[in-house]
């Protein structure tokens, strides 16, 4: 696969990794209200739950790309998840100091789903005006002959773009694509096939909605090892918590 390795896997070493790049001030309270704090904390903990039961209900619960999303719901067990994965090329293989990357938040990968996490914070958030269109390109590159999956977590259209206020996603993918194959320098690349097939590859679902769902599935649980139970209760309970806190 041409998905970067990172060399440290766990979610806390990456996100320490990530913190080292950034004022570790701003992390003085915890993290509160930081995109990456909460999608670590999120995510490790929908990684650790059933898979089915929480994080394939999650994704279930999800809005666009629905054969996609059914497939990739069907894989959630043997899928990887990779918080902070690093720069993802636009245009794999192709060595340029020039090369444009996207930063995901998280890759959710199986042998028939690419998914490429954009996660935005729950107090304020906005995308840069090409951010969706790369991340759009960056996800049909190395998606090669599986699904693509551009999962916007904590968002709900329309969404705010930087000096364009508020747009559709399809709107804010257009506005930008051409020029973003344009840079990418990716030959293989149809413009006219890209354009087309935007509402089959992004998906969202907000903050809240996730909560919801972590509560229903947690009320439903159910298992004959009182151990098990209680353990689904505390992981499911840390999400509920951390949605809340960083709100």
């Amino acid at each position: 696969m041409s998905e970067p390795q990172p060399g440290q896997a766990s979610v806390v070493g990456r996100l320490l990794q990530e913190i080292s790049w950034e004022r570790a001030t701003h992390y003085r309270i915890g993290g509160r209200g930081r995109e990456n704090v909460l999608t670590a904390e999120v995510l490790m903990a929908l990684d650790f739950l059933p898979r089915m039961h929480f994080l394939g209900a999650v994704i279930g619960a999800a809005q666009g790309a629905e054969q996609a999303r059914a497939v990739l719901i069907s894989d959630i067990e043997i899928a990887s998840v990779s918080f902070l994965p690093g720069d993802l090329p636009l245009t794999p293989g192709k060595k340029s100091r020039n090369q444009r990357h996207v930063q995901p938040d998280a890759l959710v990968m199986s042998t028939r789903s690419f998914v490429l996490v954009e996660a935005k914070r729950i107090r304020s958030n906005s995308f840069q005006p090409a951010q969706l269109a790369r991340e759009y390109v960056a996800a049909m590159a190395h998606a090669e002959n599986r699904l693509p999956i551009v999962l916007l977590l904590g968002v709900k259209p329309d969404v705010l773009v930087s000096g364009r206020g508020r747009m559709t996603i399809k709107e804010a993918v257009l506005g930008e694509l051409v020029s973003v194959v344009e840079e990418s320098g990716n030959s293989q690349l149809d413009v006219e096939r890209l354009q087309s097939q935007i509402d089959d590859v992004f998906c969202w679902i907000p903050w809240e909605k996730v909560d919801e769902v972590v509560r229903t599935q947690e009320a439903a649980f159910t298992s004959s090892d009182p151990s098990i139970t209680a353990s689904v209760r505390r992981l499911a309970g840390s999400i509920n918590d951390a949605i809340a806190w960083h709100a």
